[in-house]
């Protein structure tokens, strides 16, 4: 067996042999990461809900009021937002939600009930921009958020419009029609 090992042609083929084996031992694994290319949560867009719109009789009544409308416009907007778009909102919002409260110019909406909405409003839109200071922020955090602005929000056009019919409904009752005592 010795002898085999010194024949030339032995050594040839245990060399072509083992030189394959040892490139094939030696071969850098290649592995493939699959990268998942899902959209980070604060990228995807939410429908929130914009359910309380002014009566025809409060738009009547407050139609020229240019503060309002540009909100209102802005909500138009805000509805369909990521959590990012809605941060990077977030200041032109508040300044919109202060040029509202700023502007309150009807006497029949200079009510306790009214007021109290506008300063709720603005409050809440103040934590939505403070919110985009925080660098943890969730989009569940934020989504939230955006419905309580939303929901303020539709509280004051609620109470708008009760305004307007009750003012409506004064108008169109007369009392001293109704307990007219001196006719008999």
């Amino acid at each position: 067996m010795y002898q085999n090992f010194m024949n030339p042609m032995f050594k040839h083929i245990l060399f072509l042999t083992l030189i394959p084996l040892l490139l094939l031992g030696c071969k850098k694994q290649v592995q493939t990461v699959t990268v998942d290319t899902k959209k980070p949560e604060m990228s995807i867009k939410v429908k929130h809900k914009k359910s309380a719109e002014l009566s025809e009789l409060s738009k009547k009544e407050i139609g020229n009021w240019k503060e309002y409308n540009e909100l209102n416009d802005f909500f138009e907007r805000y509805t369909n937002v990521s959590p990012n778009e809605a941060l990077d909102m977030s200041i032109e919002l508040q300044k919109l939600t202060k040029n509202l409260k700023d502007s309150i110019r009807y006497d029949d909406l200079k009510t306790n009930a009214v007021v109290s909405r506008t300063n709720v409003l603005e409050n809440e839109v103040l934590r939505l921009v403070d919110m985009a200071l925080i660098p943890a922020i969730k989009a569940d955090e934020v989504n939230s958020q955006i419905d309580k602005v939303f929901l303020v929000f539709n509280s004051f056009n609620q109470k708008i419009n009760t305004v307007y019919s009750k003012k409506k409904f004064d108008k169109e009752l007369n009392l001293d029609d109704f307990f007219d005592l001196d006719k008999e």
